[in-house]
């Protein structure tokens, strides 16, 4: 290999005696250039289709998943008593059983449980539990407390049947 590569070093001359036709360059160049466009179309394509793909993804969690919760917190009792809470614990009670259904016995047992051990027996259980001589206003405000953080628990509960 290394007697060729001498020999054609040596020789080059007798490989460069034709030489190029007109417009030879100009041709090359063309070619090149039309090359270097398509690399760029393809890049182009790609791009797009893997912004497509992103843009698909992102709406599908969306979708899967409440939207307007998902871009930002939205208290849904925001102003109102503690009785809007549990209200909406009922709610998500009932959509945790429906959307356990398929799941494992044993998984679907585990949530099941903890979902009964988050969810009070009453909308008053807590406040029978306040002693009487705090104030309504305090009761109110100790109520809507216990009762939100509640809610938050069944929140993250009913994250784990998605």
């Amino acid at each position: 290999m290394d007697k060729l590569k001498s020999f054609i070093q040596e020789n080059r001359e007798l490989f460069d005696s034709d030489p190029l036709p007109e417009g030879h360059e100009l041709r090359f160049m063309q070619k090149l250039e039309s090359r270097r466009s398509r690399k760029h179309n393809y890049l182009i394509y790609i791009s797009v289709a893997a912004l497509l793909l992103l843009v698909v993804t992102i709406g599908v969690r969306f979708l899967k998943e409440d939207p307007v919760s998902s871009l930002f917190y939205v208290d849904p009792c925001g102003g109102e008593s503690y009785t809007c809470y549990y209200d909406q614990m009922q709610k998500l009670s009932e959509q945790i059983e429906y959307n356990t259904r398929e799941l494992p016995e044993y998984k679907r047992q585990e949530i099941l449980m903890n979902m009964e051990s988050i969810m009070p027996r009453s909308a008053d259980e807590f406040s029978q539990m306040l002693p009487e001589d705090i104030s309504s206003r305090e009761a109110e405000r100790l109520n809507k407390e216990y009762y939100q953080r509640l809610y938050e628990g069944m929140k993250q509960l009913a994250s784990l049947t998605n």
